[in-house]
């Protein structure tokens, strides 16, 4: 007779097995079936990287995650356009057997069945391997996971088969020339619009695509290639801030992106001493709150910095779309950076962002990483332009002006961007000459509660010996004003 416990595993076991069926559009009858048996977590979406790839302009690269937990499964929206289940857009919610969910309103639906077996009728449509299952399979075949060089290879996907999603609404769009109204909402998270392609091959391979891009959604490699640094294709320029250049760089179906100095600074002995020196630093970095530093090398003398792609929208464009952030979120926010600066300042040499502003923190989208804020924008250099810039710059701490930035320098820089959470308004507003010389007077911000007062007073005061010490100490304050 079956003891409780072999109910029980019997239970476990049969729930970790999962097929997911895309639908054709006409009569909702099955196209493409994958099983997972092993995965606890299983990734849809555009990009390569996914367990199912679906390829469709309402689609986000990454944009939904089904989740075991314990001896159920559960949906986590991750996509900007949404995902619905019948007909009512979710965020998280259990699974049930034979659940059809959407992805996006116009969106390919896809059937999840809970059990040890597939139905039959789907067996004989069983999707490609993906890369992001080809690796999870080799890891549990293998014995316990071992930490990946960065630099190293990873397999290429260039046999896997995703599949081409278009509903008959985009065919007739994309025909007439237009493209679908929510393209722009989900290339907010997924940056990758880019010129059209150079050859005659590279437009055949856009023609069903909407818009132009920077991957073909067919075989996710790029439609055009700048040039090639080692095992790395350079695939578009997204900035240029005239110290140094960030580009997109693809590798063995990873998107990522490239920094290193522009030209006018290539013969400046400091510039790449300082390049060096912090490239070295940020490789050694771990933390969840900051994105993976994977490579640094020279070609031709010139120094490279490769790292991982943050999508999302920075809190500047969530303040423009969503307005201002209630206290207890801004406090949330805030708590998520002073332990990101708590660790860059704990390390042997204590590393100086320099550039704390809403542009350089990214909201992720929702996932069950409790860090939802990432901290980007390193490797700015500086220290390079302190003397040039102009003064005030609003988040930028006196001393720094001066080219002598501290890590007290980063926790000045959360006084104006609390300012920015809580009201929309740029910090440059509230600096004056008044009776305590010239500095960020946040008594004159409007509708900053009173406990907020002292505490941005203090983050933002000139004096070194009078701010907080540590960021720390200013997570401490914070958690006081929330607590209360």
């Amino acid at each position: 007779m079956p003891t409780l416990c072999h109910v029980t595993c019997y239970k476990l076991c049969t729930a970790s097995v999962i097929t997911l069926t895309l639908l054709r559009t006409d009569q909702l009858t099955p196209a493409q079936s994958w099983t997972f048996e092993h995965e606890s977590v299983i990734k849809i979406g555009r990009s390569t990287d996914n367990h199912v790839v679906l390829y469709s302009a309402v689609v986000s690269r990454h944009h939904v995650e089904l989740h075991q937990v314990d001896s159920h499964w559960e949906i986590v929206n991750l996509g900007a356009n949404g995902t619905y289940v019948d007909g009512k857009r979710v965020t998280q919610i259990p699974v049930e057997d034979g659940m059809i969910i959407r992805l996006a309103r116009s969106g390919p639906n896809i059937q999840i069945h809970i059990g040890r077996a597939a139905p039959k009728t789907f067996q004989n449509i069983a999707g490609e391997k993906t890369l992001a299952q080809r690796e999870s399979r080799s890891e549990s075949s293998a014995g316990p996971k071992v930490p990946a060089n960065p630099a190293s290879d990873v397999n290429s996907a260039s046999d896997s088969l995703p599949i081409t999603y278009q509903p008959e609404s985009e065919k007739a769009e994309s025909a007439a020339g237009g493209k679908p109204a929510s393209t722009a909402v989900d290339q907010e998270h997924s940056p990758l619009a880019a010129t059209s392609a150079g050859s005659s091959a590279n437009k055949r391979l856009t023609q069903n695509n909407s818009g132009d891009l920077l991957f073909c959604q067919n075989s996710g490699q790029p439609l055009r290639v700048l040039k090639t640094l080692v095992e790395y294709q350079v695939v578009k320029t997204l900035k240029d801030d005239g110290v140094g250049i960030t580009q997109v760089v693809w590798r063995n179906g990873q998107s990522l992106l490239l920094r290193t100095l522009s030209q006018e600074w290539m013969h400046h002995p400091k510039a790449l001493e300082l390049f060096e020196q912090q490239a070295k630093a940020l490789i050694q970095l771990s933390h969840p709150g900051i994105p993976r530093f994977v490579d640094f090398f020279l070609a031709e003398g010139q120094p490279y910095l490769i790292m991982e792609w943050v999508h999302g929208r920075d809190l500047g464009q969530q303040i423009m779309k969503h307005g201002p952030f209630s206290q207890d979120e801004a406090i949330a926010t805030l708590l998520q950076i002073c332990d990101v600066l708590d660790y860059l300042h704990q390390q042997p040499v204590p590393l100086v962002h320099q550039d704390i502003r809403p542009e350089n923190l990214i909201q992720r989208p929702s996932t069950f990483n409790p860090y939802t804020i990432a901290v980007v924008g390193f490797a700015s250099l500086k220290e390079l332009v302190a003397d040039t810039s102009p003064a005030p710059l609003g988040y930028i701490a006196p001393e720094q002006q001066q080219g002598h930035p501290t890590p007290l320098s980063d926790l000045y820089a959360l006084g104006p961007v609390l300012i920015y959470l809580l009201t929309g308004k740029e910090p440059q507003e509230f600096y004056a000459q008044r009776e305590q010389g010239f500095r960020l007077y946040p008594e004159y911000v409007p509708g900053l509660s009173p406990e907020m007062l002292p505490l941005i007073r203090k983050l933002t005061n000139p004096q070194l010996e009078d701010r907080y010490s540590s960021a720390r100490e200013v997570a401490e304050a914070l958690s006081l004003i929330l607590e209360a």
